[in-house]
């Protein structure tokens, strides 16, 4: 027989967990053996997602893995083929140059050569200075706002500040 004062519990026929309705003919070991069931369960379905999720997880890391090491074999096949076409070009201005001196071969590496290097110690140069010169002025311009800034917030700035001193 139910007890009229234990409170109902609606139940679906096909819910998920689905409780035993409570009566008086459960004992005390019949619930704790009933929530122990239950904790058991929830414990299996805790560990099944867990172990889902960490292997989604092995698995993300080993796409990585090929995509990186894919990425690198590209990165080794377009470098060679820059090398190769770099060789190629100079190999092609050797040669011209060595019709131009009459055959002499020797003359037209050495000339290819003597130009290629001269060719890269004028970029790396230009280029430094270029890089140079930009970040002179990038902290030129930085060092103007902050005493522009500093004229804003106190009326001078670091550099008129210096001046006020007494020596």
């Amino acid at each position: 027989m139910e007890d009229p004062t234990a409170p109902r519990t609606a139940t679906k026929p096909n819910s998920r967990i689905d409780p035993d309705p409570v009566t008086d003919d459960h004992n005390p070991s019949e619930a704790f053996h009933h929530a122990q069931m239950r904790l058991s369960e929830l414990a299996e379905y805790v560990s099944y997602f867990i172990s889902a999720k960490v292997d989604g997880i092995k698995l993300t890391m080993r796409n990585v893995a090929i995509f990186a090491a894919l990425g690198v074999v590209g990165l080794i096949a377009a470098g060679a083929m820059v090398v190769s076409s770099v060789v190629l070009v100079c190999y092609g201005i050797a040669r011209g140059l060595a019709v131009l001196f009459g055959g002499r071969v020797w003359l037209g590496d050495l000339v290819t050569g003597i130009l290629l290097l001269a060719l890269i110690a004028g970029g790396a140069y230009f280029g430094l200075k270029s890089i140079g010169k930009s970040s002179r002025e990038r902290t030129a311009k930085k060092y103007a706002a902050r005493q522009q800034q500093q004229r804003a917030k106190f009326g001078q700035d670091v550099r008129q500040r210096a001046g006020d001193t007494p020596n």
